[in-house]
């Protein structure tokens, strides 16, 4: 199967590519709110992903324990 006219190792390039971006992008954010950025590899599992993003979205920040 053929993604965008490309060939098979077109293909694989481009998911490799994207899964990448999208790896590095959430470490970067996770190690800015002080959270281990080894957890970004959650992002790679489709159902993970959503329940690592609500987990992210609605724990503790580090602001909001400085204040308590």
């Amino acid at each position: 199967m053929q993604y965008l006219g490309l060939p098979q190792w077109g293909d694989y390039l481009l998911k490799g590519i994207l899964i990448f971006i999208m790896l590095s992008a959430s470490a970067v954010v996770l190690s800015r709110a002080g959270r281990n950025p080894y957890l970004a590899f959650l992002v790679i599992f489709p159902y993970m992903q959503i329940a690592a993003i609500w987990l992210f979205a609605y724990s503790l920040w580090d602001k909001a324990r400085k204040k308590v």
